[in-house]
């Protein structure tokens, strides 16, 4: 079960990504881009599914807050650009409105992961819209590339068969593509996600 969990991981892909400001790169690394961002955005959003999914086997949730990381910069954990400059883990911001009131909080990858699989409902539901946008795309240096990719995610929780909280949120995933020398390949490009941050959320 777990190998079939991951090939869907890897390979599930749906919605449409388009790129502004592509500066010197090839529409064809654009369109590369472009398929790459939206199957790991989707790749991400089924394995948060997974995690939340209380009818999943702890040893398969657990799987996935160990591997997700490696989608980010420094696997989750603290890490140094090319140009030597020091940052914190990446953060996954997460948000709530209660009493017409939204609150947004900064929570570290990996902390936000074991929350999410601990969270105190009895049935967790993550779904994310169907079309993903990347807009902001511009050159940092020779070998890296920047871009912001935009989703709309909808959380519902339940206890029992109460539903107890349910909204949709904008998210905004910072996407950081770099050119990595490789001894027998030259050099091939990375694509990994930096912060998640939520730009509005609304009840439902």
């Amino acid at each position: 079960m777990k190998k079939c969990l991951s090939i869907l991981l890897l390979t599930a892909a749906f919605g449409i990504c388009h790129a502004q400001g592509t500066h010197d790169l090839t529409n064809e690394e654009i369109q590369a881009f472009q398929i790459q961002c939206k199957e790991r955005v989707d790749a991400l959003q089924m394995g948060l599914e997974i995690i939340a999914g209380k009818e999943q086997p702890i040893e398969i949730r657990n799987h996935y807050i160990a591997t997700i990381p490696e989608m980010f910069m420094g696997n989750g954990e603290p890490w140094t650009d090319y140009n030597g400059q020091r940052h914190d883990a990446v953060k996954m911001q997460v948000s709530s409105v209660a009493g017409g009131h939204l609150e947004i909080k900064d929570i570290p990858l990996k902390k936000y992961l074991v929350r999410l699989r601990d969270i105190n409902y009895t049935s967790v539901e993550i779904k994310k819209a169907n079309t993903c946008v990347i807009s902001n795309f511009y050159k940092e240096s020779d070998d890296t590339y920047r871009a912001t990719c935009t989703f709309y995610q909808y959380f519902t929780g339940r206890r029992g068969e109460v539903l107890v909280y349910r909204d949709e949120s904008h998210k905004e995933v910072d996407v950081i593509i770099r050119r990595v020398p490789d001894g027998n390949l030259g050099a091939y490009w990375e694509m990994k996600f930096g912060d998640i941050n939520v730009s509005e959320t609304r009840p439902m």
